[in-house]
């Protein structure tokens, strides 16, 4: 049997909660290790899972594409990001678990874009590559694994290829956050296939994006199994359609750091869009 659904954005992002919240290693980081949940509107949504309960997912960031523009969320805005410890949630930032980290436990890192090919794209924009600058190359040298959650919204051709351009110093003019990006190749990538692969054990297709009136950055899916399967799963996605899209919280542009051309406007300077 198969069987066809669109996800919005914010759908996705719920589908993409429930499967990495209920991951073996992600489990088993939590109870009996260390988990660190990376901020990004994605990992909101896992954290909900994780801990069952609420969370400001709309705070649940730093850098954000929102009202047309790269941009930062301001550090007074931002929610800090959560580390689990053996069942726990300790009251750290995680960088001061870093040399803690051992094989078994995960970082949930967002992330900004996905090929075809399985590489990941972060876009930086902080001092020292942020979270990435701060944690990718200690993981990998303690054999850490990174889960990156990321939708399929953000599909672009080649992310290798993405990776070459960009660069703070490098962009002479950007409408939004200047920034770069660093390509990942060897990092566990999570999408709404891998999500239906893991809750059901489904064969999921992307089949179409986009549209309009709330749909945009949709994803739409065909799954494919046996007919009790196919139909549980589309029960699931049922329960999680409607799922409302985050609020935009967005920090004043004048004097907020970021490297980027609307920095030090006054809000009658800014375009409409940025008000």
């Amino acid at each position: 049997m198969q069987a066809l659904f669109t996800l919005t954005s914010s759908e996705s992002k719920r589908l993409l909660g429930k499967a990495v919240a209920a991951m073996p290693e992600v489990k088993r980081a939590k109870d009996h290790g260390y988990l660190v949940v990376g901020r990004g509107s994605t990992n909101g949504f896992i954290l909900e899972e994780l801990l069952n309960g609420k969370v400001d997912k709309e705070r649940y960031a730093a850098g954000q594409i929102i009202k047309g523009v790269l941009c930062v969320l301001g550090k007074g805005q931002r929610t800090r990001p959560v580390t689990f410890h053996k069942g726990e949630v300790l009251e750290v930032e995680p960088g001061d678990v870093i040399d803690k980290l051992v094989p078994g436990d995960v970082l949930i890192k967002g992330a900004n874009a996905v090929d075809p090919f399985g590489n990941v794209g972060v876009v930086m924009a902080g001092p020292g590559g942020g979270t990435m600058g701060q944690f990718y190359m200690a993981l990998k040298a303690q054999g850490v694994a990174t889960i990156y959650p990321v939708g399929l919204e953000k599909l672009i051709p080649s992310v290798e290829e993405a990776a070459f351009y960009g660069g703070k110093m490098l962009l002479g003019r950007s409408i939004g956050c200047r920034v770069g990006m660093a390509c990942v190749a060897d990092g566990k990538v999570v999408t709404e296939i891998e999500a239906i692969d893991s809750l059901f054990g489904l064969k999921a297709v992307h089949y179409a994006s986009g549209g309009w009136g709330g749909a945009e950055g949709s994803v739409t899916l065909i799954v494919e199994g046996e007919d009790a399967v196919v139909n549980r799963c589309l029960d699931f996605i049922e329960g999680i359609k409607g799922e409302p899209p985050l609020p935009a919280v967005k920090s004043p542009c004048k004097g907020c750091g970021a490297p980027c051309s609307f920095d030090g406007k006054e809000p009658e300077e800014l375009p409409a869009y940025l008000r």
